[in-house]
């Protein structure tokens, strides 16, 4: 019985570890520090999970909630305390992590206003060298200095300490940070509808555990397609061309097809008044990120099945490539931003015939402005035989030519678009509104008094890049060779930095708002009066290509072929994080 009672009052089985007083001072010090800083500087985390505490919904989980927080800043505060008090071979390993997930975490907040989660490790893990390389230079944070100056200042700062740490006390620590994330990561969707939020390195943590969880990395094997099978004979060649545009950046207020005042794309609006041009105005775009948007657009995931499952889950659901290859279509895919495959899996390779990258639009020693540094010059123009803005009309001339020349072609072309910096979209002499904002480093954020300029650098972008893309995808739009049918939609819109964040990958509608056309097709065989989003596009080529309502593998949203005005749902659309959000009021 006394063992036990002097296992009870142990000193190092308390709350503070047995460490002394000033140690003890030093660690509650630089978390309440940290915590003050990140709360007013990183509030935007935690809005949402304030909102979810004050709606009085549960009180039992909200005080549930409040527990996992305390419990999460205690570990932070142990964290710290272990640092400062172990043994110097320890430190070292303990501050490098501390250093590690604070600059990741000040840099992605920067740059897009929020913690990493797990799609990011995702994405980063997928990357190639090149992309890597980019985020290394997108995301790096100067101001994550201070906390690590700080805790190294402390931990180095000579003093008579009671307790030291061992190695026991660093491997414990790792082991409850992993148990405790791994038990936010279960309990976060269940319990706290995905908003919990912690510190930087908590967060951190969470996101880890996150990926580690719900990816394949734990069954050591890389993601596969479900299969597809063979819905037509072999020898049953298709009797039409499917083009799929997936554009980048493009905004659907501001096309002048769609009532914008400026005539940003004049050619467009020929075409339609010629009655050759579909115009559904604005659909919902998937995600406000390239990467997400891009996987849930070529696996026709809805906004609740992300919702429900998550981003990096439905890289199993089949593809657009799988449907086409089971109709006998060749598979074609252009991509003029990146000279690997960046998107969904490296499954997908397998089902497209004809991969080009930018590697083959230009050549494989092709230079993008991003890989020279964070800093924006013109050296990738100067040096590529291929200007940037000249990208996506080679394209246009490369696919032509194929669907002029045959049927039974289904063509994904990811255009170069109009992404940020936008003044980089189109060469000097085609600057029609001014002034233009010219950025100096990738991912800066304009000041609000800059916001008009941006928006003239994007419209010059718009109608240089767009109008000549159309104007070089086919000869004659009112006679399309060999049954070609061309849609067209962007892979996300853009908030123009208004939100003090980046230009997308946040929360916002203007993020979402994307066009959406087509030509070639009947247009008294659609309602453009119904609203679309992605997930029905996708539907809507899955019945350009024939296939059978039966061999679909899942339960996708109403083609355009069957959708009415009358029976509108409401539309949704996913950010990042995956969550639902409601486009219209």
């Amino acid at each position: 019985m006394s063992k036990f009672k002097d296992i009870l009052v142990r000193k190092d089985l308390s709350l503070t570890l047995g460490a002394d007083r000033s140690t003890t001072c030093v660690a509650l010090g630089f978390v309440f520090l940290i915590g003050v800083f990140e709360f007013f500087y990183f509030r935007s985390d935690f809005r949402e999970l304030a909102a979810y505490l004050g709606n009085g919904d549960n009180l039992v989980l909200s005080v549930i909630c409040v527990g996992y927080i305390l419990a999460s800043l205690y570990l932070l505060f142990v964290y710290v305390l272990v640092t400062v008090s172990s043994k110097w071979y320890y430190k070292i390993p303990l501050i490098a992590i501390f250093a590690l997930t604070a600059t990741a975490q000040f840099g992605y907040h920067n740059a897009v206003g929020r913690f990493l989660i797990a799609q990011d490790f995702v994405s980063a893990f997928s990357a190639t060298g090149e992309q890597k390389l980019d985020s290394i230079y997108a995301y790096t944070s100067f101001l994550a200095l201070i906390p690590v100056a700080l805790l190294s200042g402390v931990s180095v700062i000579p003093r008579k300490e009671k307790r030291v740490f061992g190695g026991g006390a660093f491997v414990g620590l790792l082991a409850v940070y992993c148990l405790f994330y791994v038990n936010v990561s279960f309990v976060n969707p269940l319990m706290f509808d995905r908003t919990f939020a912690s510190s930087s390195i908590g967060n951190f943590w969470l996101a880890g555990a996150d990926y580690l969880l719900h990816t394949p990395v734990l069954g050591g094997a890389a993601k596969k397609r479900d299969v597809v099978d063979a819905v037509v004979d072999p020898t049953s060649a298709p009797k039409n061309n499917i083009v799929f545009v997936f554009d980048e950046s493009v905004r659907a207020d501001h096309l002048s097809i769609n009532g914008y005042t400026r005539k940003t794309t004049p050619f467009l609006e020929e075409l339609e008044r010629k009655q050759l041009l579909i115009n559904w105005g604005t659909a919902v775009s998937s995600s406000t990120l390239s990467h997400t948007s891009y996987d849930a657009m070529i696996s026709g995931a809805t906004p609740q099945t992300i919702d429900s499952v998550r981003f990096h889950n439905i890289n199993s659901m089949p593809t657009l490539f799988q449907y086409a290859r089971s109709m006998n279509y060749k598979t074609h895919l252009f991509d003029g931003q990146m000279k690997r495959y960046w998107g969904g899996n490296e499954d997908d390779l397998n089902y497209i015939d004809n991969f080009v990258s930018l590697a083959e639009i230009d050549n494989p020693d092709r230079v993008e402005d991003w890989e020279l540094g964070d800093k924006i010059t013109n050296l990738d123009n100067e040096r590529n035989a291929v200007k940037q803005w000249e990208i996506d009309i080679r394209i246009a001339k490369m696919v032509n030519e194929i669907f002029s020349g045959s049927t039974g072609n289904f063509i994904f072309i990811y255009k170069r678009g109009v992404h940020f910096p936008y003044e980089k979209n189109y060469p000097e002499s085609e600057a029609i509104w001014k002034p233009i904002y010219r950025f100096k480093e990738q991912y800066e954020v304009p000041p609000a008094d800059k916001i008009d300029a941006v928006k003239n650098s994007y419209d010059n972008s718009l109608r240089f890049n767009l109008d000549d893309f159309f104007r070089n995808l086919a000869n004659d739009y009112g006679r399309l060779p060999n049954g070609t049918v061309i849609v067209y939609t962007s892979d996300h819109g853009e908030s123009f930095f208004a939100s003090g964040k980046a230009g997308h990958g946040g929360e916002t509608r203007e993020e979402a708002m994307v066009p959406f056309f087509v030509l070639g097709a009947d247009p008294k065989a659609f309602d453009t009066g119904f609203k679309p989003m992605h997930c029905n596009i996708f539907t809507t080529l899955l019945d350009f290509m024939s296939v059978p309502e039966e061999s679909r593998k899942n339960n996708y949203a109403v083609s355009l072929f069957k959708a009415r005005k009358e029976n509108q749902p409401p539309r949704f659309f996913n950010p990042p994080k995956g969550n639902l959000i409601q486009f219209e009021d």
